[in-house]
């Protein structure tokens, strides 16, 4: 596996803010990250800005916000860097703005105290570099396609009209129910949270090590930066929480309560949840898919979802394909094919990568390898990428991929 290092710096000073560093080997030395950021002063001092650059052991990529603190990701030189580094250095940034806000970012006058009150973000910061590298149990897509990572139960609806009712006890707009990091449902204004929001919070729930209820400050990077939220997070079974977005009231005691006697009723629902894994959707839906499917990802970029389908019984239709190499293969069509040629999705980065010409939009695309076939469709909102073992002919892989988005996205199916 290759390394991969994230470096925090005072954009004025230069000094080391935390430096984080996954994979073989270790992370550069001080004098090293120091000349690397000299680099990018001498560029700006000439009226250049630098954001990235190559060697011969190593991509790097800078970025710098708001003229407080600079980024730099490293990757070996087995990986190469893409425009999506960029979204994920977004994602670093707004991790930091998540946790501390964006006025202790860049208002900060001591740098030891700064560094300091950056260690709890650490975790999530770990997290996203994992999945970045493609970490074998690191196994998310949203930090690639912005949204946020769901799972599809069934009698979906109802438990969607339950967290209304729940949300709304509690005197919260920002509510949802989760297993693990994935998204089980969410209020109508939780799913109005912004493509960062709703790749971080999920992230942030999962990584944040708690037996039953956590009161944690957060500031919301786009909707709300400087002025935080309390997040309350409590666990209803061994795997299901909810999570509510809240102000000075209710406390966590009280919040405790009022879930443990509103979700009473409906626990032996949630505790059946645990059987949509590893699948990642219900059975009615798992049941429709064809047999040459190994896997899945659809992406709904207006309703800011997207859900995986890795493990489908790949002992019997690929052996060759470990659950690991199927993601890394889903992720690498990913960075070639969304944006590059297909269409980027609704409200994309400003860098998002795009060399399409207008008059030139086209619909489907497909990547045959010797271990491999990736056949993707593009029908707004929705990207579709369905794998398939390399030897099912192209034209079968077209008829079965237009069929699985058929079943995901219409009549009472469509809950994506």
């Amino acid at each position: 596996m290759a390394s991969c290092t994230l470096i925090g710096l005072s954009a004025v000073s230069g000094v080391p803010l935390f430096v984080r560093h996954t994979g073989p080997g270790k992370p550069p030395a001080y004098a090293l990250i120091g000349s690397l950021n000299g680099i990018h002063v001498f560029g700006e001092s000439h009226g250049v800005t630098l954001c990235t650059t190559r060697t011969q052991n190593a991509n790097l990529m800078w970025k710098t916000y708001h003229d407080s603190i600079r980024l730099v990701l490293i990757r070996g030189s087995e990986t190469v860097g893409d425009s999506c580094d960029g979204n994920l250095l977004d994602l670093m940034f707004a991790s930091l703005v998540l946790l501390l806000g964006l006025d202790t970012l860049t208002s900060a006058t001591n740098i030891e105290r700064l560094k300091k009150d950056m260690k709890p973000c650490y975790a999530l910061l770990d997290e996203l570099l994992a999945r970045a590298m493609g970490c074998e149990d690191h196994q998310g897509f949203s930090h690639l396609t912005g949204c946020a990572e769901c799972l599809i139960p069934p009698e979906q609806h109802t438990l969607q009209n339950e967290l209304e009712k729940f949300a709304e006890g509690a005197d919260s707009t920002y509510s949802c129910v989760m297993m693990q990091e994935y998204v089980l449902c969410g209020t109508r204004n939780f799913w109005s949270l912004s493509h960062i929001e709703l790749v971080l919070l999920p992230l942030l729930v999962a990584t944040n090590n708690f037996t039953v209820a956590r009161d944690l400050p957060i500031y919301l990077p786009d909707k709300s930066p400087n002025v935080p939220f309390r997040m309350l997070v409590v666990r209803l079974t061994g795997q299901v929480s909810v999570v509510t977005l809240c102000g000075p009231t209710p406390t966590l005691s009280e919040m405790i309560r009022s879930a443990s006697s509103f979700w009473a009723p409906s626990y032996q629902v949630l505790e059946a949840l645990t059987t949509l894994f590893p699948w990642n959707i219900a059975p009615s839906l798992l049941s429709q898919l064809d047999n040459a499917v190994i896997g899945l990802i659809l992406v709904n970029y207006d309703h800011k979802k997207c859900v995986s389908c890795i493990h489908l019984s790949e002992e019997s239709r690929s052996r060759s394909l470990s659950v690991t190499k199927k993601i890394a293969a889903l992720r690498s069509v990913y960075r070639s094919i969304v944006g590059p040629l297909l269409q980027p999705p609704a409200m994309p980065p400003e860098d998002f990568p795009t060399r399409l010409h207008p008059d030139h939009t086209p619909l489907e695309s497909y990547v045959s390898t010797d271990s491999y076939k990736v056949y993707v469709l593009q029908s707004s909102p929705y990207h579709l990428l369905v794998l398939f073992p390399p030897a099912l002919p192209i034209h079968i892989a077209r008829q079965v991929s237009i069929r699985t988005l058929s079943i995901f996205t219409k009549g009472k199916t469509s809950r994506l």
